[in-house]
């Protein structure tokens, strides 16, 4: 008796402490389920569709479990008012017991924190700069590849998945940037990279890899009974930081001090060289620069292929749109006369589509976590230090309050009815926002604007089965991508 009394205390203990001692302090949302939080109750393809539906029930600020305590903040006027003009507060970063183990702990510039990722992010912008960041020097390089990769597809008239071509040639720009060379077309590496990233964003965000964060002890039983794949990810990851190190072994041996930098790489030695003599040596190592590359090698790369994988599919799906784009460019461009980014004013329905396809295809459905670094209060609900809280950006895109009809894609949602300027709209953040923003977006938004007003001036893209274009389906992860597709590619004349 005594002891059934006390085993259902216990149970009465764990089910209180779970479904309301945890949460009484946070801001209202979904009931959590004990131990899975709300895992479960999450779309895994459209998690940002249903933050949307919690937001019309609880309220622009709501707590997740996925399955530890996430505060999402789903609308603009309260992310601008925190996230931007109370920035820095909100710029730290959760532990993850997955990239504790392939980052060594928070390193790099996606998961570091603190003056480490303060000092490498000033510097990288810096250099990026350099480079050509925020003007249009880098033109050169991304037309480069754009003309590679539409010889590329020219060479055959058999359907095709365009996922290969594209990963060389977003590759090779940022490869460019960091190493200063370019892979060949058939280069497996950027194949098995790709995969591997994309492992990575399947296990980040699985089910069974959200609970591995609160049992680190499950990924013991990952090849004995759960097939959760981090065996294999450890494995092949390896090859990914492999390569990177190479790289700057041979940067190294051929750098020469008394010359200008001639990649990132080579800015990165003669700095970390600097600050060991200025005894600041901590904060620019082998390691930090081997994830800070990756961190740059990795964006750069799958983010963008992904994006214009999703466009091409989008297009497939909707072929007026590519009608329109071939007569916008054909009138003001031509088939002969490259592309700039100086043509962004003349050509209102390509800016209007690049826009439209980030804010459809929406690759990174649930945003980025941040942890807040000292006690805040967002939108009148106080939020304690080290809170992982959530600019769900990612929901913005789907908010029928803010674009009618948000499931179809409709590029003159942004075309000003009177002028036919193309609308810049505040509410369309890939990149996200505040100091945590992403430091390739500029570079993103020239591959984006060059790579596809290129496609579309030189390329027509029509489904192996006219009447039945390829499904838009996507594979869930981190960033999620396409289910892969063919699609039949044919040269566009001189007219």
């Amino acid at each position: 008796m005594l002891v059934g009394l006390v085993f259902a205390s216990f149970i009465a203990y764990f089910f209180f402490h779970h479904l309301y001692g945890k949460r009484r302090n946070l801001p209202p949302g979904p009931t959590p389920w004990p131990v899975f939080g709300n895992i479960f109750h999450l779309d895994a393809k459209y998690p940002d569709r249903q933050l949307v539906e919690w937001k019309k029930i609880y309220g622009p600020v709501f707590t997740v479990w996925l399955p530890g305590p996430m505060v999402i903040v789903a609308d603009y006027d309260v992310m601008k008012e925190t996230f931007v003009k109370q920035g820095e507060p909100y710029s730290g970063r959760p532990n993850s017991v997955l990239n504790n183990e392939l980052y060594r702990g928070n390193y790099g510039l996606f998961f570091a924190t603190g003056l480490i990722w303060k000092e490498n992010r000033r510097f990288t912008l810096h250099v990026l700069r350099d480079f050509g960041f925020g003007r249009n020097t880098l033109e050169p390089l991304v037309m480069e590849q754009a003309r590679e990769l539409v010889s590329e597809l020219h060479k055959t008239t058999k359907p095709i998945n365009i996922r290969d071509p594209f990963l060389t040639a977003m590759g090779n720009v940022i490869n460019m940037l960091v190493f200063g060379f370019a892979f060949k077309f058939e280069d497996q590496r950027l194949m098995l990279f790709k995969d591997i990233f994309e492992e990575y964003s399947r296990i980040f965000s699985s089910n069974l890899g959200m609970l591995v964060e609160i049992c680190p002890w499950l990924r013991h039983l990952d090849q004995i009974v759960l097939n959760i794949g981090w065996k294999r990810l450890m494995t092949n990851y390896q090859r990914v930081f492999d390569y990177i190190k190479q790289e700057i072994d041979e940067h190294r041996r051929t750098l020469d001090a008394d010359q200008p930098p001639r990649d990132y790489a080579d800015a990165y030695l003669m700095e970390m060289e600097k600050r060991t003599k200025a005894g600041e040596g901590d904060l620019f190592t082998d390691w930090q620069m081997t994830t800070t590359i990756h961190d740059l090698w990795s964006a750069g790369f799958e983010t963008t292929v992904t994006t214009l994988q999703c466009g091409i599919l989008l297009l497939l799906n909707n072929p007026s749109v590519q009608e329109k784009l071939h007569e916008e460019i054909d009138r003001v461009i031509g088939r002969e006369q490259e592309l700039s980014m100086d043509d962004q004013q003349r050509l209102p329905y390509l800016c209007a589509t690049v826009q439209e396809l980030q804010r459809a295809a929406n690759i990174v459905p649930l945003s980025v976590q941040h942890t807040v670094t000292d006690d805040v209060i967002i939108n009148g609900h106080r939020i304690p230090k080290g809170t992982t809280v959530i600019p769900q950006t990612a929901s913005l895109h789907s908010d029928p309050e803010l674009f009618h009809e948000p499931e179809k894609f409709r590029p003159e949602r942004f075309i000003d009815d009177t002028s036919g300027h193309f609308i810049r709209s505040e509410h369309v953040l890939p990149f996200s926002l505040g100091k945590r923003a992403c430091v390739g977006e500029h570079l993103a938004r020239m591959e984006l604007f060059l790579f596809l007003g290129t496609l579309m001036q030189r390329c027509e893209f029509r489904p192996v089965d006219e009447n039945r274009p390829p499904p838009i389906d996507y594979i869930p992860g981190l960033a999620r991508s396409p289910v892969p597709f063919l699609c039949i590619v044919s040269p566009r004349r001189p007219i």
